[in-house]
């Protein structure tokens, strides 16, 4: 809820990036979720057209979009 971390992944699964911050979900909520997701993006150096995979809190009822439980086993079609 404090904390945010991002990685920048290359096709290979290597981190080429990384960086962490105090502006978890308490601040992103009075921010903005994509506000600070792409300042973060940006000063990486990520491209625009980067596909993005978020977890933690910003899937949680006060994230950015709530994601909902999915029962297990489940198929990739059901996350």
């Amino acid at each position: 809820t404090t904390r945010l971390r991002v990685w920048l992944v290359d096709e290979a699964g290597n981190v080429i990036a990384e960086r962490r911050g105090d502006d978890g979900l308490i601040t992103a909520q009075a921010a903005g979720f994509s506000t600070i997701l792409e300042g973060h993006l940006a000063a990486m150096g990520a491209p625009e057209t980067m596909p993005v995979i978020i977890c933690g809190m910003a899937g949680s009822r006060q994230g950015w979009l709530e994601a909902p439980y999915v029962s297990v086993p489940a198929p990739i079609g059901a996350i």
